[in-house]
């Protein structure tokens, strides 16, 4: 558990870098409002960030608990999609929170919420998504059958 929670660490870094490199290409070259840059920009920050994640997870981390064909790829997109959304639910209103007490610019503060909502990520990755499978062999269902 321990050398995937490293793993999952190296993953979040990655993560983060691609999630803070599309929020501050969007708050500095395309959004300029309040609700574009404190809700909107971290959004779809976030969500590209998420697919990122996903794939370090299903290649890398859990690549023995998945079946490495386009059909389980794609089957634990919208379950994995609904737990980074929980996870960034609680990163943006930390967010929110952070910007309002300390007043740090929006890069800081998604900065700070991601390192909280990784913690939460991480058990709902290792416990659900890519939980680990009973896989019955053939040659057993073979052999039972004789």
């Amino acid at each position: 558990m321990l050398k995937k929670a490293m793993k999952f660490v190296v993953r979040g870094l990655a993560g983060s870098v691609v999630d803070t490199f599309v929020l501050w290409l969007l708050t500095t070259y395309l959004f300029r409002s309040y609700f574009a840059t404190y809700i909107l920009s971290p959004s779809l920050s976030f969500e590209v960030a998420a697919f990122n994640n996903y794939i370090i997870c299903y290649f890398w981390i859990w690549n023995h608990r998945v079946q490495h064909n386009k059909k389980d790829f794609f089957r634990r997109i919208p379950a994995y999609n609904a737990t980074a959304l929980i996870s960034f639910g609680v990163k943006l209103v930390l967010l929110l929170i952070i910007e309002r007490i300390f007043h740090f610019d929006v890069v800081i503060c998604n900065l700070i919420a991601l390192c909280f909502s990784g913690f939460v990520n991480f058990f709902v990755n290792e416990r659900i998504i890519f939980k680990e499978e009973k896989i019955i062999i053939e040659t057993a269902k073979e052999d039972i059958g004789k």
